[in-house]
């Protein structure tokens, strides 16, 4: 096996190039370690870099070696750890290509204000090499690191197939009827989008292997794409011959059903949507600007024409983005919370402890996992950005909600979460603010929280005001599929939410959550169940403020390893 000498940041030591390998030991005199030289020099030698850069590594490797589990049986790959909390896997074969990136996620880049595409699964081939044990920082994980074993090209190429499942990154492309509000455009964002595609898929040939893997039609083994994991409802080809589709390249539902059904004639597929489907919405109106509008007969016939339900027709419930977690029984249930394209309230009297319970919905969606083994979040692929609008506290006092968020989520520069403080500006200016970022972030935000959304309006008890701030909350959660959490003060003498802003708020909210200090300690608040759509509600908890954290009580059931049960009644 060839080797050349390494320095520690792993680029080449004390030579000018490593192709045959360095043999001169003097060579390595100096060196931080040893790396290997892949390709035919080193009789095949190939290696799988799982990447750490988010942290993620030994969960993707483990996920990866799940699918494989019979290839990874029969040949006992070598797997090695990395000084970065990496992982190689390595094996030989008679056919290797260059260094490839098999698969990437999304990375803010700082400097150019966007995401570019990071790494995550890649390999050293021909040309390439990999710093080993015994370099310090390296360690053999699992198998013989001198028993390399030899794959066949066939297993070798569902190895990398299954290695391109795990991409996260596509660049997305449109056609000219996919702008906002086109045909194509809502197509995309209509829930039952991936059930077509998924339908449609299946007339072709295309069969799927297994959740969201999908094999081209043709082939008898491994897998060819994947659908709504590169992104929600996001359908990413690797395969080089899966015609019409061109490799490395991710289809949105209008394109996949587009190219599929319609042989690449979008114009045909657009026309139709807007006639036979009726998905023309309502104009979007300028935030801020619900206005009354003399009758329109045209207009109405339109809106009848969208507004239409077809009995006949299935539509599919609301993904649920939060569950929480009750006793009951002896099992855990979980239960339905919040679901995309509605809004919820966090009602309470000043100082009850709303903001901490928002904090701990903020972290879990952040995190997109779990809080206090009470709180769940599970946004799809793509919808993962989640925003804080705090109209009442100072910036100081903001900022420091937003930091307790970061801290109860445990990561360190979570990019997904975005904080704001709109205290300095007018009711006006509020709106158009929450409007414009929610467009900002249209393809990708999943959860929002409002603290003070009274202060969106000019006075509380302005029936028309606080009609118009439903309709809003009613559009943004329609037109950018996501949830909102509203944050409203109780009024002092009884339990209502202030004024008609809380009222209509609470009236068309899908949840509607209380928090009420606990008289006898003031670290503590009960948090209730006022009113919930569709599912039971779940039971009362306790909230404890401890070291400046919210703290969820009552959880040690939850955490005891009983049977995990869903309790989601249908719409």
């Amino acid at each position: 096996m060839a080797t050349l000498p390494v320095k520690k940041d792993k680029s080449p030591y004390n030579v000018s190039t490593w192709i045959g390998g360095i043999t001169d030991e003097s060579k390595y005199e100096g060196a931080y370690g040893v790396g290997l030289v892949c390709g035919k020099i080193s009789g095949g030698l190939e290696c799988l870099d799982f990447d750490n850069h988010f942290g993620d590594a030994k969960d993707t490797l483990t996920h990866f070696i799940e699918e494989i589990k019979d290839i990874f049986s029969k040949y006992k790959f070598p797997i090695e750890s990395s000084s970065g909390g990496g992982f190689h896997l390595i094996y030989r074969c008679s056919e290797i290509e260059g260094n490839r990136k098999l698969a990437s996620k999304p990375k803010w880049d700082e400097k150019r204000k966007r995401f570019v595409p990071d790494a995550i699964i890649e390999t050293k081939g021909e040309g390439g090499y990999f710093v080993a044990y015994p370099t310090e920082g390296y360690n053999v994980e699992r198998n013989n690191f001198l028993d390399i074993p030899e794959i066949t090209v066939e297993d070798r190429q569902q190895i990398i197939d299954v290695a391109k499942s795990f991409n996260k990154w596509y660049e997305e492309k449109k056609t000219e009827y996919e702008d906002s509000d086109r045909p194509g455009d809502l197509f995309n964002k209509s829930l039952g989008a991936k059930d077509e595609v998924e339908d449609e898929l299946r007339r072709h040939e295309w069969v799927e292997v297994r959740d969201g893997q999908w094999r081209r039609p043709g082939k008898d083994k491994g897998i060819s794409a994947t659908l709504g994991k590169a992104a929600d409802n996001i359908f990413y080809v690797f395969s080089s011959n899966a015609y019409p589709f061109e490799p490395e390249s991710g289809y949105n539902p209008f394109r996949v059903i587009g190219l599929l059904k319609y042989n690449g004639d979008f114009k045909k597929f657009a026309k139709e949507l807007s006639e036979k489907y009726s998905v023309k919405k309502p104009e979007k109106r300028n935030v801020g600007e619900v206005k009354d509008e003399s009758p329109d007969e045209k207009r109405l016939e339109g809106i009848l024409s969208s507004a239409y339900i077809d009995p006949t027709i299935p539509i599919t419930k609301p993904p649920v983005c939060f569950k929480i977690r009750d006793y009951e029984n002896g099992a855990i249930y979980e239960k339905r919370l919040f679901t995309l394209g509605n809004f919820s309230a966090i009602i309470g009297k000043s100082k009850s402890k709303k903001s901490f319970l928002a904090s701990a919905f903020l972290a879990a969606a952040t995190k997109n996992g779990i809080i206090d083994e009470k709180i769940l979040c599970d946004f799809p692929d793509g919808r993962n950005d989640v925003l804080l609008f705090d109209t009442e506290q100072s910036r100081y006092d903001a900022y420091v909600c937003s930091e307790r968020v970061i801290r109860l989520t445990g990561i360190k520069h979570p990019r997904n979460f975005i904080s704001y403080d709109l205290r300095e500006y007018s009711p006006r200016d509020r709106r158009d603010i929450i409007g414009y970022a929610l467009k900002k972030h249209e393809n990708s935000v999943g959860y929002v929280v409002i603290d003070g959304i009274a202060d969106l309006v000019n006075s509380i008890n302005d029936e028309e005001e606080a009609a118009k701030i439903v309709t809003l909350l009613m559009q943004w959660t329609t037109y950018y599929n996501c949830h909102i959490t509203n944050i409203i003060h109780q009024n002092k003498n009884d339990n209502w939410a202030t004024g008609w802003v809380g009222s209509l708020i609470t009236k068309k909210s899908e949840c509607v959550i209380s928090v009420a200090k606990d008289d006898s300690d003031k670290y503590k608040s009960k948090v209730s169940c006022d009113f919930m759509r569709g599912v039971s509600d779940f039971d009362d908890f306790e909230l404890e403020i401890y070291e400046g954290m919210p703290h969820i009580g009552n959880i040690d059931k939850l955490s005891s390893g009983y049977e995990i049960k869903s309790d989601d009644i249908p719409f």
